[in-house]
């Protein structure tokens, strides 16, 4: 994904670095860059986030979204499931192959890819929670996210940035009401509490899996790689795990050349334990990121002066 040129000394460089176990920017293989994470930046969304791996103006900057509507049932559709709807935008100022009609495969790619991860039978949301009265209404949930800087790992941090949104996500409260009619027959009502004060945390969101994705450099791999280190990445493979450390999804990319199987089954096993790794970070900069909004909650907040802070 990286419209970097690197001469070939650099090229020659990054590639000798990594099959020697060492990284330009002094990581190890198997390291992460610092993450910044933050809740409740859109004030009109039930539930939103921002992540950037990578320091400032050298990482890469994700901005999501969640919107809940009340979608009425037809017939053809699942009986009592809700649904998620993922669309996933990269800003042109992101990056230069996002200009024009650049960033529509890449929009393509990230949306399909959030979608299998949302929408799998494994991903830990129970979507029938998101089911009103069968057969008549359910909840929509609108994910949107918008890449407004691209330093390397655009996936993680769209998936963490996603996940840090969903769990801050809220639903007003239903009330379900069966009502008679003249006639006898019993129907199901229901009406939606509009008070912004009584609201209910998404279920499952916790539940949902982390990504952990492999470039393959010269004769080795590395995670989290550098805008540099994916200018010379051979192939890319992206690993979804959930918290009880089961596979939910597997996306390639960038292939010049395949994945010995021998290097494939090494790197599923190191995503399972990176991934254990990841999800208590998660945890500790999410906890960090809900007590910052709640104690920022009484002040006022302006996109710029979040720009500053984060």
């Amino acid at each position: 994904m990286a419209s970097l040129i690197l001469s070939p000394a650099e090229q020659d460089y990054i590639i000798r670095g990594v099959e020697s176990g060492f990284r330009a920017d002094g990581r190890g293989s198997l390291d992460r860059r610092e993450v910044s994470l933050r809740t409740g930046m859109i004030s009109q969304a039930n539930g939103s986030a921002r992540c950037r791996i990578g320091n400032l103006g050298v990482g890469t900057d994700v901005l999501v979204g969640v919107k809940a509507e009340v979608n009425s049932w037809t017939p053809g559709e699942a009986e009592d499931v809700g649904s998620i709807v993922c669309n996933v935008e990269c800003s042109p100022s992101a990056a230069q192959e996002f200009e024009g009609r650049g960033a529509e495969e890449i929009n393509v790619e990230l949306t399909q890819l959030l979608d299998r991860i949302l929408n799998g039978p494994q991903s830990g949301l129970d979507l029938k929670k998101l089911c009103i009265i069968p057969k008549q209404a359910y909840w929509v949930l609108h994910i949107d996210a918008l890449v407004l800087d691209v330093k390397g790992s655009i996936i993680d941090t769209l998936v963490w940035a996603t996940r840090a949104a969903l769990m801050s996500t809220s639903l007003p409260r239903v009330v379900v009401e069966t009502i008679g009619d003249e006639m006898g027959n019993m129907q199901a009502e229901f009406d939606v509490v509009d008070d912004p004060e009584d609201l209910t945390p998404l279920e499952g969101a916790e539940n949902l899996p982390i990504s952990v994705t492999f470039s393959q450099i010269g004769k080795r791999y590395v995670v989290d790689a550098s805008e540099q280190e994916e200018a010379v990445t051979q192939a890319r493979l992206t690993v979804a795990v959930s918290p009880a450390m089961e596979i939910c999804a597997i996306q390639k990319g960038g292939m010049l050349r395949g994945f010995p199987p021998s290097l494939l089954t090494e790197i599923l096993e190191t995503a399972q334990r990176i991934a254990r790794e990841e999800l208590t970070r998660f945890k500790t900069h999410y906890d960090n990121a809900k007590s910052h909004f709640t104690s920022q909650a009484d002040e006022p907040s302006t996109g710029s002066t979040f720009l500053v802070q984060f």
